[in-house]
């Protein structure tokens, strides 16, 4: 079995936040991207064939205007070749640029291949699902494709619950619903929920559950965690009330206690609120977007991490928030609610608060915070071992490589 791997990578050679006048967003998709690929390395025996979109926003906040096809290889064998697919960056003209090369290269791939070949796309990413399901319908037989997304577009997803300008609404109108007609074209899925396949409408096809799947970067190796003597409560990610940042700041600021901390990393629509409460409270530290290198550090500084998601919007049925997972590997305690989407076997080590109120979570963090360094290392690490030994790229690739042996047998 060939298996092609279209991804949207973003590669740390090419220095791209640094280069951005706006926050990069894909990062998270990278992460899980590289995990799975290494996973699914493992479990054929032999490397994926890569053809990777570089996306970044559009010039000029991005100033590249033109990406060219280059070779690469993530594999260790001398002779495989990998692509970064070449495209204009410009608005319209990109998703045209990135469909044709998509396809073009993959066309070259399948006519290449010697039985049977499966192409899978990860992320909803409608240049990559188009060319996609193009291939499919030339080549017939011959391929298979899969939709690999943790994303559901329109009602079902995040996107949803944001204000956004008319430019935007059409826009995603038109992507959107191609999206989810696209997606009714694929032969399987890999989804992060059940929910997910009763959302794109596909319940009836073969489809595996991958809520998560972690590798631990070389940056983390050989880091210690230190015991501050200030009780630091640590939050990284998206600045926006849908994901409970409004919740946080209230929560902590019923913690009257001068030895608190509370730091927050990250960018988004409510930063207005949050540099709010940072100048009326000294003891919170509002630090923007930060690279995941110095995330790590801030968390294993801190006496404990937090994820104020609350369950009252639709959309987290249809989603797993990949900070869980990053926060758990830490080794450092997590504090987050219990969510729709959370699987059975994480109430052993996610934090609960007994219920989504502000008080509620403020009293969960305090419980942690007053833990000696001793109990708190010991609840981080036995979390972090769970993630390491239960989640990494080889044990849950392996139903992605049964799910695609099983539908040529079937």
């Amino acid at each position: 079995m060939n298996v092609a791997y279209c991804s949207l990578l973003l590669p740390e050679e090419k220095n791209l936040s640094e280069r951005t006048r706006e926050r990069l967003s894909g990062i998270s998709i990278h992460k899980v991207s590289m995990a799975t690929i290494k996973g699914i390395d493992e479990n054929l025996g032999k490397s994926l064939d890569i053809f990777n979109i570089i996306n970044t926003v559009n010039f000029p906040k991005f100033p590249q205007l033109i990406f060219f096809t280059e070779d690469w290889n993530h594999s260790k064998q001398s002779d495989h070749r990998d692509y970064h697919i070449g495209y204009i960056n410009l608005f319209g003209i990109k998703y045209i640029s990135q469909f044709w090369g998509q396809y073009h290269y993959l066309s070259k791939w399948v006519k290449k291949c010697e039985g049977n070949c499966i192409i899978c796309i990860h992320h909803i990413y409608l240049p990559s699902m188009m060319a996609a399901v193009k291939i499919r319908k030339k080549y017939g037989y011959k391929v298979k494709i899969c939709l690999n997304t943790g994303d559901v577009p329109g009602n079902y997803g995040l996107q949803s619950q944001f204000k956004k300008n008319i430019k935007q609404l059409l826009t995603e109108i038109i992507v959107e619903n191609s999206i989810m007609k696209l997606a009714k074209n694929f032969d399987c899925f890999v989804f992060v929920t059940k929910e997910m396949a009763k959302a794109f409408g596909v319940e009836h096809k073969p489809y595996t559950v991958v809520e998560c799947v972690y590798t631990e970067p070389n940056y983390a190796k050989n880091l210690e965690i230190i015991d501050s003597k200030l009780k630091i409560i640590f939050y990284a990610g998206s600045i926006r009330k849908e994901y409970g940042i409004d919740h946080l700041l209230r929560a902590f600021s019923l913690i009257k206690d001068q030895e608190y901390r509370l730091v927050i990393a990250g960018g988004g629509a409510d930063e207005e609120l949050v540099k709010f409460y940072e100048g009326n409270d000294k003891r919170i530290k509002f630090l923007g977007f930060i690279t995941p290198q110095e995330v790590l550090k801030q968390q294993l500084s801190s006496h404990v991490l937090v994820s104020p998601r609350q369950s009252n919007y639709e959309y987290v049925k249809y989603s797993f928030p990949s900070k869980a997972v990053d926060s758990l590997a830490s080794g450092i305690p997590y504090v987050a609610h219990r969510l729709p989407c959370d699987p059975p076997e994480y109430a052993a080590y996610i934090n609960y608060p007994y219920d989504e109120s502000d008080e509620a979570l403020k009293e969960k963090l305090v419980e942690i915070c007053n833990l000696s360094f001793a109990e708190r290392k010991a609840m981080g690490e036995k979390a972090k071992k769970f993630i390491c030994d239960e989640k990494n790229p080889m044990e849950v690739t392996k139903g992605i490589v049964h799910m695609w042996k099983t539908i040529w047998e079937g």
